[in-house]
């Protein structure tokens, strides 16, 4: 009986085995088939900056290109000396890329350096003091509920007409946000701060309040033991954040586009100019502005792996 119950339990635990097998394979064949879905579009606007203009839309396509070339990334980076073919016009309008990247890097950055500040501070003051009540929290999201094309127009006029109106009524200058620096950098830092409070939030909720009382018992200020304590406790935390709010920033597209023109241009605004009626659709000019929009993220990113993962990961171990 002993034998029959063993061999029992060991075909058992063999069925077990290949069911768990057989679960595996399908959900790796299923993670890779997704992985492929997810990575195509990446692959093939890499693809097509390298193709030329006979490849863009040819059937059936060509995965690859037949004759690599860098005309595109010469026409958007206006490097003339490169593709000599490049007509002036082509080489004047690409120019602007510099401009645009310029432009977008300074204004996202700062931007998100501000939501970032300004949110910790907020996020902190709600943790800790309980600003604005119980479900105070839940209702700083709401300001993102709303779509950005709700606003846009409103925005458009406040920063074009009214601005401009009651700063020369007030103080005798006309002051104007629209088509600046200032005006985007202001709209973005508000339209992300509730991301920003909302993420470190949860950071700083699972910071031990005893530390920071241990530190009030040695005579350290509230700003000190928010600078020496909870800072350096949830700087990961503060990493991915940024990262996530530059991400938006940098995609951003809608806003930009109705309160920039044409001093300030974002590569997003550049990269709709590619497919207007004027231009026409230029496919490999697009995907080149696209693969450039796409490198800054991911390089910055993999310079940061390590506070990612332990951002991510923090507070899932609960004491």
């Amino acid at each position: 009986m002993k034998a029959v119950a063993t061999l029992t339990a060991e075909a058992a635990r063999a069925r077990r085995l290949r069911r768990e097998r057989r679960r595996g394979i399908i959900r790796h064949a299923v993670l890779l088939v997704w992985t492929a879905v997810v990575l195509f579009p990446i692959f093939w606007m890499i693809s097509t900056s390298f193709k030329d203009a006979g490849e863009w839309v040819t059937w059936p396509p060509h995965w690859l290109p037949h004759s690599p070339t860098l005309h595109n990334y010469a026409q958007i980076f206006a490097f003339s000396e490169m593709d000599p073919s490049l007509s002036r016009q082509a080489t004047e309008q690409a120019f602007s890329i510099w401009k645009g990247l310029g432009d977008a890097a300074f204004i996202c950055t700062t931007s998100s350096l501000l939501a970032l500040l300004l949110g910790t501070f907020l996020a902190y003051a709600i943790s800790r003091f309980n600003v604005g009540g119980r479900y105070f929290r839940h209702l700083i999201l709401m300001i993102r509920m709303v779509p950005p094309i709700v606003v846009a127009i409103a925005i458009l006029m406040y920063y074009a007409i009214m601005i401009p109106y009651a700063t020369s009524s007030l103080l005798g200058v006309q002051i104007s946000l629209f088509d600046t620096y200032t005006g985007l950098i202001l709209l973005y830092t508000v339209t992300t701060l509730p991301f920003v409070i909302w993420m470190m939030l949860s950071f700083i909720d699972e910071v031990p309040y005893t530390l920071e009382h241990a530190a009030r018992l040695m005579g350290a200020g509230r700003l000190t033991v928010l600078r020496r304590v909870v800072i350096p406790l949830v700087a990961s935390g503060m990493v991915v954040t940024f990262l996530f709010v530059f991400i938006l920033n940098w995609a951003e597209f809608l806003l930009a586009l109705t309160l920039t023109h044409p001093e300030v241009t974002t590569l997003t605004v550049l990269l709709n100019k590619f497919q207007s009626a004027s231009e026409g659709r230029l496919y490999g000019p697009q995907a080149a502005i696209g693969t450039v929009i796409t490198l800054p993220v991911v390089i910055l990113g993999i310079l940061i792996q390590k506070h990612l993962v332990k951002g991510f990961s923090f507070g899932t171990i609960r004491k």
